[in-house]
């Protein structure tokens, strides 16, 4: 009699004892819908790691230098100021004439530990194209010099020098890894050229052909870590420029370099773009394209190139690379698509933008795949979180 009390008694309690173990239900093995009107996207920055909030420094201090095209603005850790740190270059878009687009972005750098400069190599929107990588050195030279030259500064650390650039700016990017010694630059350990296009239309052939001159990229070091970026919905510069450098970087060994594409999709009410300005983070606009995409990126092949830390954040098509936080209801988003050092691309494919800047589908959606290529939204009630929202905005980056 007191076995089978003590049976049903165990079997009464089954579901509570064993509900630790029902619940470790993994990843896979868990069901989303095709669409969830109700999900949002993350809406808090990692407390820690690559993207994350965990700063080093409370404070930026900001000085301006410089003037016309070879101006430029130079941000330094405070509170605590250290006494050296590494340099990161960071080259605007097309008419981006003060950092105010990107302002949170070189912010999230400089708090992380880094000098950041940021050339302004336009003095007006006629500047010639010859001139952005010339303007550009001189800039981060003559920000190097200015920090040497009083010791109470903060030091730059010229052996640990990195660039990152949008737009125009990425073009500029993959010219100053290819041309430092020319320009009498650092060695580039780092470098991030993010939506790079040489004219205002995502078409190859228009690109190709582009105002922006460029040039070889075969002599970018074989150590630089290069993670060129480009977006399925990039409606200005396409994907042309994110491939030519990464095909033609071809001194930089293969477990060094990787090639990025941003995917958009419409799991929620409005779709989340892929587009040209998602890299922008103007002040109070950081989100998860910030956190776990580009500035996470970023930082983990800083990290990599400058303390040996982190590398699988930025390169290696790792779940962490790949990893873009989750929605509300649990299901991931969007992963981005990852070509790593010996694959094969080819910059004149054609480009078909996904979405259009309305947030309109232009392409059937692919297939599904596998969980981690699963689909995102933007905050907000406009499609394409820092997209553009008039054809003036265009010339602005």
């Amino acid at each position: 009699m007191r076995m089978l009390i003590w049976v049903i008694a165990l079997l009464l309690a089954a579901p509570a004892f064993f509900a630790p173990a029902l619940a470790q239900k993994t990843e896979a093995e868990q069901t989303f819908p095709d669409k969830n009107p109700e999900a949002s996207l993350p809406d808090k920055q990692p407390e820690k790691g690559p993207g994350g909030s965990d700063y080093a420094h409370k404070k930026v201090e900001v000085t301006e230098r410089g003037e016309k095209g070879k101006k430029y603005w130079l941000y330094t850790p405070a509170e605590p100021a250290p006494e050296n740190a590494p340099v990161v270059a960071f080259i605007h878009g097309y008419g981006a004439f003060t950092p105010d687009g990107y302002i949170e972005w070189l912010h999230h750098l400089c708090k992380r530990g880094n000098i950041v400069v940021y050339p302004l190599y336009q003095e007006h929107r006629l500047e010639p194209t010859v001139n952005y990588a010339p303007n550009s050195a001189h800039a981060i030279n003559d920000a190097i010099t200015w920090l040497e030259e009083d010791k109470k500064r903060v030091q730059p650390l010229k052996d640990k020098f990195a660039i990152a650039g949008h737009s125009a700016g990425g073009v500029t990017t993959a010219n100053l890894a290819a041309d430092w010694e020319t320009l009498k630059l650092p060695k580039p350990r780092a470098a991030m050229p993010v939506q790079p296009g040489r004219a205002f239309s995502y078409e190859s052939k228009a690109q190709a052909a582009g105002l922006i001159p460029h040039s070889d990229f075969s002599t970018i070091p074989e150590d630089c870590l290069l993670l060129p970026v480009f977006g399925d919905s990039d409606t200005t510069v396409g994907s042309y420029c994110a491939k030519k450098y990464f095909m033609d970087a071809t001194k930089v060994k293969k477990e060094n370099k990787n090639l990025i594409e941003f995917v958009s999709c419409d799991y929620c009410r409005t779709p989340l773009v892929a587009g040209h300005f998602t890299p922008a983070a103007p002040e109070g606009t950081a989100d998860a394209w910030d956190w776990h995409g580009y500035w996470k990126l970023l930082d983990g092949l800083t990290d990599a190139a400058f303390y040996g830390k982190n590398r699988q954040y930025a390169l290696g098509n790792t779940p962490q690379q790949r990893f873009m936080g989750k929605y509300s209801d649990g299901r991931h988003v969007c992963a981005p698509r990852v070509w790593t050092g010996e694959a094969k691309v080819d910059p004149d494919e054609e480009y078909s933008p996904v979405f259009d800047r309305s947030g309109k589908r232009l392409k059937a959606a692919e297939p599904k795949k596998e969980e981690s290529n699963e689909k995102r939204e933007p905050k907000g009630d406009t499609p394409g979180r820092k997209e553009d929202k008039d054809e003036k905005k265009e010339e602005e980056f």
